[in-house]
């Protein structure tokens, strides 16, 4: 069973993770998911979001044992500005998929998202003991994937072709880091909890 730690988990310099909690998940988090500018290049990404469905989605997130979410929170405004996810994990091969969304669109470009996925990252490899970390980004998406290399991801193949983006087709970029790798690069993080464990 996990345990689920209340306060902060992970803190960089200008933001901390924290899960994600019933009072997030409000009108302004479902702004996020209906704004195109934010979700653009999500693959998932279909008709509009209601607050019914995020309720949902949230219900299975908490239930979920293969699935982690945290709350990205600005520590000087300590104002939820996003979220950093990583699943689905398979525990016996010790893998899991990264995803990030920053919702708050006055907080692009500010250095958040490197920072939440340099923390989760630490989580993942340090806590969670995973071996690897992988991602899929759409080609078009040149500053994220600016942003992942910044933290160790390293382009390792691609699907030609997979994203109707804009009426055109696009492929899909994978890109992943090994625990080995990041722990040879990494910056050390204040970690404050055992938090979502397995």
């Amino acid at each position: 069973m996990r345990k689920r730690h209340k306060g902060p988990l992970l803190a960089g310099d200008k933001i901390y993770l924290r899960p994600i909690v019933k009072k997030d998940i409000n009108r302004r988090y479902l702004s996020w998911l209906n704004d195109n500018s934010v979700v653009k290049y999500m693959i998932n990404k279909g008709s509009p979001t209601t607050y019914t469905s995020l309720q949902k989605y949230f219900q299975n997130m908490q239930k979920s044992k293969d699935n982690i979410m945290f709350a990205i929170v600005t520590k000087k405004e300590n104002i939820h500005i996003g979220n950093v996810k990583l699943g689905k994990i398979n525990w016996t091969h010790r893998y899991g998929d990264l995803g990030i969304m920053i919702g708050e669109k006055r907080c692009w470009c500010m250095g958040y998202g490197q920072e939440a996925c340099r923390l989760l990252l630490e989580y993942s490899f340090t806590k969670l003991n995973l071996n690897k970390v992988f991602l899929g980004v759409c080609q078009k998406h040149v500053a994220a994937i600016k942003l992942y290399k910044k933290v160790g991801f390293k382009v390792e193949g691609r699907i030609k072709d997979l994203y109707n983006f804009e009426g055109r087709y696009m492929d899909k970029i994978y890109m992943g880091i090994s625990q080995q790798e990041f722990l040879k690069q990494r910056k050390r993080i204040r970690i404050y909890g055992t938090g979502l464990q397995r």
